[in-house]
């Protein structure tokens, strides 16, 4: 495994990781997932998409996406 497409995994599950204990659930007729702060929500997709380009293009640059 290369170490580029590893630090874009490791990148992009921090920013999972971010997103997922920034999420607060709102019980109701219907079961509603709402972010506990707008910003930090936003930087965690930021990281999440940076993270998913350094892997695709990696591999793609790799030619292991033909």
């Amino acid at each position: 495994m290369d170490f580029i497409i590893a630090i874009g995994g490791l990148i992009t599950g921090i920013g999972l990781i971010i997103n997922v204990f920034n999420t607060r659930i709102k019980y109701g007729w219907f079961t509603h997932y709402q972010s506990k702060s707008r910003p930090l929500n936003y930087v965690s997709l930021l990281l999440i998409i940076i993270g998913l380009i350094i892997i695709i293009g990696k591999a793609y640059l790799n030619g292991q996406l033909n």
